[in-house]
Formats: structure tokens, C-alpha cells, sequence
């Protein structure tokens, strides 16, 4: 792991747990916009703590500095008993000496770097803190007491942990050296009652100051640490905080056997924008943008800014199709005012290393500048093979009736009655003809049942609108309709599933592809009823309208209703006549 990443991975995300449900890799990732003072607040502080490499290098240089400072103690020992010799008991004082410097040289052959490095740094520190001020106890009693010249020494582990240490340890160690001393005090005697309470306040105001210092000297490390990663015009990570925040979620993603999703950004506009209305127009549309995705993304989502235009999001947990869906609702929130082409790219599928992700979702976004084929019009291939999957779906369900392609014709007669054309008709008449493909992962016997589904079969049909998005979203140029496919079972009010999206969160297209769906199911045959009329059908959908479909598609299938009754009439006279001709 490298030294950058290994830093980050010392990132402690900030708990968000104020008016909302903890997050799951991917719940909540796809939901409607959040709280804007919540996300101010991640904005402002960056999202997470941050402990930068170089303080963890210097902790090092110090652990190495404190084993000569062991050294020097011992000496310092040594060189007291052999000059106060007349006393009682110097040669315990030299033994002192002499398993102090033991220790020293045991902790010399430590691996430190591991050490200072791992979850139980502080309480390894803190044990030598401990072991410091149990040898000057020590040597203390030896001497006589609290009255001994070797109490001075209690100052020093003092001034050691205020260089490293938290505020709280510092003053953990200074109230056990006072402990230390009154105990001394108390069962060994030495200074009388004012110089003991003189020495003892000073060694308290002396633990007091150190705790205050290291304290503020945390802060300002902080806000060092946070100002050198942050873009000080949009308060987003500047390019340095991102890609080390790339580099610790690569890190974390291999080791854990999890996927996340990188989306690179990059506004279409911005230059003519600047040009046009000035500088400040230009930077007001930047902190806006980044307001707005802040406010479409999770807590633990990063934003940073790479460029003069150029945006990275980090998606911690999201799938392709997870990571799609979100591009298209940032592409619905920016459009307006702020207009931009996006490319993604997910760990592992797309690159194992930061580079390689970094290099995929740039080219996507120059594809999707350019007007790639990700936004055109399925190929005849595609269609064929689009149709063939299709039909092999249906081919499993209860009733083999066309299912995909009479939904197929339904989205496109909903769509084209809402101003839909081009292109984007085409890729919905697709995903309409593929959103049952996630299926293919269901058994048959939940298939083809004849009664109601039981708890467990229905959760594992709530999976299929899952695996559907998955196995188009490897499939080269059907990037745009994976979402589609994925939300194409969520409900209006929020009911429906894979994520329980509700209202304009829905992509437009799945709540298309819903009522059309749920139209041809009505009106065909299925093994737990007969087919509802075609007025019926609509009572239905009319009373389930603001619940479950959205009511502008259910007026926009109304309207069109006998255009399509009317196609499907003549195509089955021309079947009819094919099959009279050809016997």
C-alpha cells in the first residue's frame, strides 16, 4: 500500500446520523437530494478528518527519539547512584538503570513502523508512558522520597506525549504522574506538606498547559491538513484530496472485494460563460454546481474539482448501473443552468488502479462530448440482439405472449405522445423490450406460479430489475438505458423497489416502462387470472395513479390507447393473411 493511501486509510468518516438512516454500501446511494445544511457542513469540513502521512512519519522520528531519550535516563541514573554512592541502596538504583536501558534497547528491535502505524499506536505509547513514570517512581522511592532530585524527572514524559500524543493522553499521563508522586509522598515521606502541595500544583498546571497546547496545535494541524486538499473557491477537495481520496478507496476496494464508482465532470458552457458575464459569473456557477451535487450525493460521496471546469465524483459501494443512475440525475439537476457531459468508470470492471479508472472515465466523457454512441440509437445488432434475449425471457414466463415487445410499443406510443423522438425514443423502445432480462435469474417454479408469491419469492423478484441493469450495463453502447432497466419497478410514492426512489427521482423512462408494463399485464391472460379489458386496465392504473404510476403517463397511454389498439389490429390481419397465403 503506499504512503498516501496508507495515510487516508487513517480517515475517519464523519458519522451522519441526524435525521437520516445510516447508509449500506449501496443504500440511500440513488435516493433524492439530501439535507442542503448537512451538506454544507460535509463542504465545509471536507466529509472527514484528516491525518496526514507526515504526521505519522513524525511520530516515527519521535518513538526513535525517545529510545535514546531511554538511553539518556538510564545514564542519568547511573551517573546519580555512583555520585551519590553514600546513599542506601545504589546499587538498586543501578539495577534500575540498568533494566531501564534493557527496555530501551528492547523496544530498539520493535517493529515501530508497524506499530506506529496500527489501530493501537496510542496504547502502545501510552504503555511506555506508563513504563517511564513507573522507573522515575521507582527510582524516586530508591532515593527517599518525594524530597529525591530525581522527581524533577517526572517533567519530561510530560513534555514527550505533549509532542505527539492527544489532548486527553496528555492529560492521562500527567495525572498519573501526580498519583505517582502523592503515593510516593504518602507512603515514603520526604517534603514537608508546602513544598509537597508547591510541587504537586506544578506538575498539574505544567500537564494542564501541555494537554492545551497539544490541543491547539491539533487544530491547527487540522485546518492545515484541510485547506491543503480543499479548493478554496467551491470548498469541494482540490486535486491533491481527491486522488489521495482515489487512491485510499482503490486500497480499501481490493481489500475488501467491494466496487465503487468514479464519474468524471466537466461543464460544457463554462468558457462561454466567463467570456460572456465575467469572472465572477463564472465562479458563482461553479459553487453552485458543486452545491448541487453535494446536495445529490451521500454523506460519504467525495467531490472534487481537477480543473477550471473539470469535477470528479467518488461513489463509494455503487455498481455501474448504480453509478449511471446518478449520472443522469446530475445531468437533470445541471442541464438548466449548468450543462455538462460525464464519463464513468467502476472499480474493478474498468481498472484496477487509480490511473486506469482516472483514464476510463475521461474517456467516456470525451465520447459523451462528442456524442458518442452511448447517446444514439440502438444499432440493428443491438435490436436484434435485444430482441432475441427478449423473447427468451418471455419464453419463460407463465404465458409466452410477446410480453417484451407489446411493452416495447406501449413505452415508445406513452413517450412519443410526451414529445419524445429521435434517438432517445429508440434507446426507451429497448429498455422497455429488456427490462424483464433480470428474470433469467429466477426459477421457474416462481416464474410460472400459479398463486401468490410467498415473502422469499417475491424478495428474490425483487432482484431481477438488479441483475437486469447489471448484465446490459456490460453490453458496449447501452450505457444510457441501464438505469432505466434499474428503477423500472419503483413506485411513485416510494413503495417500489430496488431503492424505493420515489417521484422525479425516477428516471422518466422507468416510470414509462412501469405503466406500460403494468398495462400489458392487465390486458393479457396469466395463470392466477383472466385478462382485465382494456377499460378495466385503465380504472386501474388511474386508481393506482400518484401511488404507484406517475399520472402523466397513464393520461399520455390513455390518449394514445387507440393508436395502438389500431396498430396491433392490423398487424394481426396482415399475420392472419401470411399465414392464409403460405398454407
Amino acid at each position: 500500500m503506499s504512503d498516501r493511501a496508507r495515510a487516508y486509510l487513517c480517515v475517519s468518516s464523519r458519522i451522519w446520523t441526524e435525521g437520516r438512516e445510516k447508509c449500506g454500501v449501496s443504500e440511500g446511494l440513488l435516493k433524492g437530494p439530501t439535507g442542503s445544511a448537512d451538506r454544507r457542513i460535509v463542504r465545509r469540513d471536507l466529509g472527514f478528518q484528516i491525518i496526514d502521512f507526515s504526521e505519522v512519519k513524525f511520530r516515527l522520528r519521535i518513538a526513535g527519539a525517545r529510545i535514546w531519550l531511554t538511553y539518556l535516563l538510564s545514564l542519568v541514573f547511573g551517573c546519580y547512584a555512583v555520585g551519590t554512592w553514600e546513599g542506601t541502596e545504589r546499587l538498586a538504583l543501578v539495577a534500575l538503570a540498568g533494566g531501564y536501558l534493557a527496555w530501551g534497547m528492547l523496544v530498539r528491535l520493535l517493529p515501530l513502523d508497524k506499530i506506529v502505524h496500527s489501530r493501537s499506536r496510542d496504547l502502545f505509547f501510552l504503555a511506555w508512558s506508563v513504563a517511564e513514570v513507573g522507573v522515575i517512581a521507582g527510582a524516586m522511592s530508591i532515593d527517599g522520597g518525594s524530597d529525591s532530585p530525581l522527581a524533577a524527572l517526572l517533567f519530561i514524559p510530560l513534555v514527550v506525549v505533549a509532542l505527539t500524543y492527544p489532548p486527553m493522553l496528555v492529560l492521562a499521563v500527567g495525572t498519573l504522574e501526580l498519583l505517582a508522586y502523592l503515593m510516593i509522598a504518602v507512603n515514603v515521606g520526604g517534603r514537608d506538606d508546602l513544598s509537597l502541595s508547591l510541587f504537586a500544583v506544578s506538575l498539574g498546571i505544567t500537564a494542564l498547559v501541555c494537554a492545551w497546547q497539544t490541543r491547539i496545535r491539533d487544530a491547527q494541524r487540522d485546518e492545515l491538513n484541510r485547506i491543503s486538499r480543499a479548493d478554496p473557491l467551491t470548498g469541494c477537495l482540490n486535486r491533491r484530496g481527491f486522488l489521495e481520496r482515489l487512491d485510499a478507496e482503490v486500497d480499501e476496494a481490493a481489500r475488501g472485494g467491494r466496487s465503487f464508482g468514479l464519474v468524471a465532470l466537466d461543464l460544457d458552457r463554462f468558457k462561454s460563460v466567463n467570456d460572456s458575464e465575467g469572472h465572477a459569473a463564472g465562479d458563482e456557477l461553479l459553487r453552485w454546481t458543486v452545491d448541487q451535487l453535494n446536495e445529490n450525493l451521500r454523506p460519504m460521496d467525495s467531490v472534487g474539482r481537477l480543473g477550471g471546469d473539470e469535477f470528479a465524483l467518488l461513489i463509494p459501494g455503487a455498481s455501474r448501473p448504480e453509478a449511471l443512475t446518478l449520472v443522469e440525475r446530475i445531468n437533470g439537476v445541471l442541464k438548466d443552468r449548468a450543462p455538462c457531459s460525464l464519463g464513468v468508470a467502476c472499480f474493478p470492471a474498468d481498472g484496477s488502479d487509480p490511473e486506469e479508472l482516472q483514464r476510463h472515465a475521461d474517456d467516456e466523457l470525451y465520447a459523451a462530448k462528442e456524442g458518442s454512441r452511448i447517446t444514439t440509437a440502438p444499432s440493428r445488432r443491438e435490436l436484434s440482439w435485444a430482441t432475441a434475449l427478449a423473447q427468451a425471457v418471455d419464453a419463460r414466463i407463465a404465458v409466452p405472449d410477446e410480453h417484451s415487445t407489446a411493452v416495447a410499443r406501449y413505452a415508445a406510443t406513452i413517450a412519443e405522445e410526451m414529445g419524445w423522438n429521435g434517438s432517445d425514443l429508440a434507446l426507451l423502445r429497448m429498455a422497455a423490450m429488456l427490462h424483464d432480462v433480470g428474470k433469467v435469474g429466477i426459477p421457474d417454479s416462481i416464474l410460472r406460479k400459479g398463486g401468490p408469491l410467498t415473502e422469499e419469492e417475491f424478495d428474490q423478484m425483487r432482484l431481477a430489475p438488479v441483475t437486469g441493469a447489471e448484465l446490459v450495463g456490460r453490453v458496449e453502447g447501452l450505457g444510457a438505458i441501464v438505469p432505466w432497466i434499474y428503477h423500472a419497478h419503483e413506485h411513485i410514492d416510494g413503495s417500489g423497489y430496488p431503492e424505493g426512489l420515489r417521484g422525479d427521482a425516477i428516471p422518466l423512462a422507468s416510470r414509462i416502462i412501469a405503466v406500460a408494463d403494468a398495462f400489458d399485464a392487465m390486458t393479457t391472460n396469466r395463470p392466477y387470472r383472466a385478462a382485465m379489458s382494456r377499460e378495466d386496465a385503465m380504472l386501474e392504473l388511474h386508481r393506482c395513479t400518484d401511488s404507484q404510476f406517475d399520472g402523466e403517463c397513464v393520461a399520455a397511454l390513455e390518449r394514445s390507447i387507440d393508436i395502438i389498439e389500431g396498430e396491433l389490429a392490423a398487424e394481426a390481419l396482415e399475420s392472419n393473411a401470411l399465414e392464409e397465403r403460405w398454407g
